[in-house]
């Protein structure tokens, strides 16, 4: 087995753009070295060529990064791969954002992301600050308990890269930020972070923190439990830099046709219905999404799932009212389908709710 890297050797090959290179490939592999593991077991996992852990001049992509992080936190078990004391399993990470997505708004998301992640670690925190100056809303990230073979910064850079990502997942648009902060100096083998985030980044600061409008705290949110169950994010987007959108393709216009259809009280829109409004044909229709790997009935069937978890949230109709509303002819249909979405009855998954009135007023 390879012995452990020394991350800060001088490197003297330019590293541009989004590319990143021995310090980066090295360093994210340091948490898996202390565990003994075998750094090329896990490059062939992540499909990284092992002549790049070799050579001092190799670069890595966004893609490739995404696949090592991938590969390190399925390994490890762990979400932070490695690089503290303690490790956080992804269980918990699923946890915290289950909790996020049960947030109205994304500053209510955010707010019950922190309280989780601060009630169970004690070597994570999270703050959310409005700075009264600039309306900014700070999201600050702190941990502690590093092992000795780290560099913490990695951690910091692949922890805001990450929640940055996922939060514009969250609202389903690009969350333009204003300023990110590293606690830690710049170095010579950093890449140029400012082509990552968009925005002006600054080093040697007193926190680690993702800076934005706070405008968009009041931005809804658009994401559900299934979605994330499912892992559509981060499996979706698949490369580091690829920052979550307005997406455009015929699924998802699909989807919100069927949203408004649903909202307008047509409880069984069609694929003739939804083709139409599309000026396409029902093959038509149905050929490109098979293009996009999808199908109107899959489609339809996420829609009345996520309807019926926001009526189950937000509104105490019973579940026979549900049911009519998103288009099952019998409760027990509804109840059946809803189990094999979430795994528990509606009634059950309202129980774990609470009440609307109590949601309302926490």
């Amino acid at each position: 087995m390879n012995s452990p890297i020394d991350i800060n050797t001088d490197i003297t090959s330019a590293h541009i753009g989004s590319h990143l290179g021995y310090y980066y490939l090295h360093g994210y592999l340091q948490g898996a070295l202390h565990k003994g593991l075998d750094p090329e077991k896990i490059l062939a996992q992540a499909g990284i060529p092992l002549s790049h852990y070799h050579s001092a001049d190799a670069m890595i992509n966004g893609e490739e990064l995404h696949r090592l992080i991938m590969a390190l936190r399925e390994t490890l078990n762990d979400h932070y791969m490695g690089f503290l004391q303690v490790p956080g399993k992804l269980a918990m990470d699923l946890k915290a954002g289950h909790a996020a997505v049960k947030g109205g708004t994304l500053g209510e998301g955010l707010r019950q992301l922190g309280d989780f992640i601060n009630a169970v670690r004690s070597d994570e925190e999270r703050e959310c600050v409005i700075d009264k100056h600039s309306d900014e809303f700070w999201f600050i990230f702190r941990f502690s308990g590093f092992i000795d073979s780290v560099d913490p910064h990695l951690l910091y850079f692949y922890r805001l890269s990450w929640g940055y990502k996922f939060y514009c997942w969250l609202i389903g648009q690009k969350i333009p930020l204003t300023k990110v902060c590293f606690s830690s100096p710049k170095f010579d083998q950093s890449i140029n972070y400012e082509e990552v985030f968009h925005c002006t980044v600054e080093f040697s600061q007193p926190h680690d923190k993702l800076c934005f409008d706070q405008k968009y705290l009041l931005q809804p949110i658009m994401r559900n439990e299934v979605e994330l169950y499912n892992k559509d994010f981060p499996l979706n987007y698949p490369n580091l830099y690829t920052i979550p959108g307005r997406d455009q393709r015929l699924s998802s216009q699909v989807e919100q046709i069927l949203i408004e259809l649903y909202q307008e009280g047509i409880s069984t829109p069609s694929l003739e219905v939804v083709a139409n409004i599309l000026a396409k044909s029902p093959r038509t229709l149905s050929r490109k999404l098979r293009e996009e790997s999808e199908a109107f009935q899959k489609i339809k069937s996420k829609v009345r799932c996520d309807l019926a978890i926001k009526l189950l949230n937000n509104t105490d109709i019973p579940v026979a009212g549900i049911a009519t509303k998103i288009g099952f002819a019998e409760p027990g249909d509804f109840t059946r389908a809803f189990v094999g979405w979430l795994g528990q009855t509606p009634s059950a998954f309202r129980s774990q709710q609470g009440s609307p009135h109590k949601r309302t007023n926490r």
